[in-house]
């Protein structure tokens, strides 16, 4: 059974862009939610990336949000949370 890293990453996007933006991130197959949210982010995506043996899933996630998430286009800065011990229901 595979096990999940799940990290929260917070954007700041160019005004009146954070629907397109929303779209992009969905785009992105790591990338499970995307909310537009008030206050000093805009958005806030929520990333679930498989665990692998070569690549530690810290830098997994990382490289996701460095290559692909602050390269699309209105997004102006982001910061990440790295989950290290959750309960769900």
């Amino acid at each position: 059974m595979p096990v999940y890293q799940k990290a929260f990453v917070l954007i700041k996007v160019a005004p009146g862009h954070e629907e397109d933006v929303v779209d992009s991130l969905m785009k992105i197959p790591d990338v499970r939610e995307a909310h537009i949210v008030p206050g000093d982010w805009d958005i806030l995506a929520v990333i679930s990336s498989e665990k692998e043996i070569v690549v530690p899933s810290d830098e997994k996630v990382y490289r996701l949000v460095l290559q692909k998430i602050s390269k699309i286009s209105h997004v102006q800065d982001t910061n990440t949370l790295v989950s290290q011990f959750a309960r769900t229901k």
